[in-house]
């Protein structure tokens, strides 16, 4: 009796059918949508939050800002690793999501009125 097909590559790794290939690239897109702008936009608004806790505390309103952006960057690379982490890009956008909400909020309500 003849051998089905194998579904495997030479270097081992699991070719995927048509639709699984599309469904794969789509979420793909999706984590490094989520991990670049997603990402920049929960430490935009870390950032910002951040910055207005610190002057609320006494803390040079420029100091406070020059502080936190400091730190940014790494809070940028811990939120683009956990969004390439998560098990879906559902999850990761959840997580993003779940994350910002509060952060505008406390930024809108410490933010001083103009």
């Amino acid at each position: 009796m003849p051998k089905a097909p194998s579904r495997l590559s030479l270097s081992g790794a699991r070719l995927l059918m048509p639709g699984e290939a599309a469904r794969y690239r789509w979420s793909v897109a999706a984590r490094t949508l989520a991990g670049t702008l997603g990402a920049y936009g929960v430490t935009a608004l870390a950032t910002v939050a951040i910055s207005l806790i610190l002057a609320a505390f006494g803390m040079n309103r420029a100091e406070a800002v020059t502080a936190v952006t400091l730190g940014s960057y790494a809070l940028f690379a811990v939120v683009a690793m956990t969004v390439f982490h998560a098990k879906s890009a559902l999850r990761a956008w959840l997580g993003l999501t779940a994350a910002a909400l509060p952060l505008m909020l406390l930024a809108r309500l410490l933010m001083p009125a103009a």
